[in-house]
């Protein structure tokens, strides 16, 4: 009889228990950022409900011969997914032609990013440079410096950031 009227008791208890958690509002949310594991690496405490935040990517190729530029941006099945949106868009861009240049390239990859910014910047005669970064600044500074190296008169043609809005870039 003891063990029964405890199990009951047990089980009051464990219900009463669910119901207030549940209905007890989040007070510390926790945003998990992919690069860390859950919300212990963002150093917050109490009680707290995690938001995943996927990881996005992009891409930039470029073909030199008809200076088409191609890119994409917040794709969220990987790398490969990135390059190619990117490469069929730098053909659509080059008027559906993909031409050859000299070095044996069409449409390339110039860059590509993860959860980052990148930026390609194209000068005299074609010439250009691409860098990715976490901040979009520094990547259009960035493919403007290397691009002066190869020709003269650079500018940034293309530039955008690939991250989830709730992604937080941290130093």
């Amino acid at each position: 009889m003891k063990k029964l009227l405890m199990l009951i008791l047990l089980c009051m208890t464990a219900n009463y228990i669910m119901a207030n958690a549940l209905n007890n509002p989040v007070t510390n949310p926790c945003i998990q950022r992919p690069e860390l594991s859950g919300c212990g690496a963002n150093s917050l405490s109490g009680d707290q409900s995690v938001t995943v935040v996927p990881n996005r990517w992009g891409a930039i190729y470029y073909n030199s011969m008809n200076m088409a530029i191609g890119y994409s941006r917040n794709n969220t099945k990987g790398y490969r997914s990135a390059e190619k949106e990117a490469l069929r868009s730098c053909i659509r861009a080059g008027g559906g032609k993909n031409p050859i240049a000299p070095n044996g390239e069409g449409c390339h990859l110039m860059t590509k990013y993860r959860n980052a910014c990148g930026a390609i910047a194209i000068g005299r005669g074609g010439g250009a440079a691409a860098r990715s970064h976490k901040y979009k600044e520094q990547a259009e500074k960035e493919a403007l410096a290397w691009c002066n190296q190869v020709t003269t008169d650079c500018r940034v043609y293309y530039s955008d950031c690939s991250r989830d809005p709730r992604y937080v870039v941290t130093d």
